[in-house]
């Protein structure tokens, strides 16, 4: 069966962004760093939503999310 790439996490700002395709990166985690600033309704989005998603294979959902919320609970610390 095809691993189909899907929208997992949503990234709140480009530091988390930049932070999360790093880690990602390192660990060799297949992935798109997808910023909702490409859209036509970019002040829609990144304020509602965020800076954007991680889009990737779906096996990888629950090591990305994990990865994402350790990183937001080590930044509020």
């Amino acid at each position: 069966m095809k691993n189909k790439k899907k929208k997992l996490v949503e990234i709140d700002t480009n530091f988390d962004a930049t932070f999360m395709d790093s880690i990602l990166t390192e660990k060799e985690i297949p992935h798109v760093m997808v910023s909702y600033s490409t859209t036509p309704f970019i002040n829609l989005f990144q304020t509602q939503k965020g800076w954007g998603h991680i889009t990737a294979p779906a096996q990888y959902l629950l090591e990305i999310e994990t990865l994402y919320k350790e990183f937001k609970q080590s930044d509020t610390e």
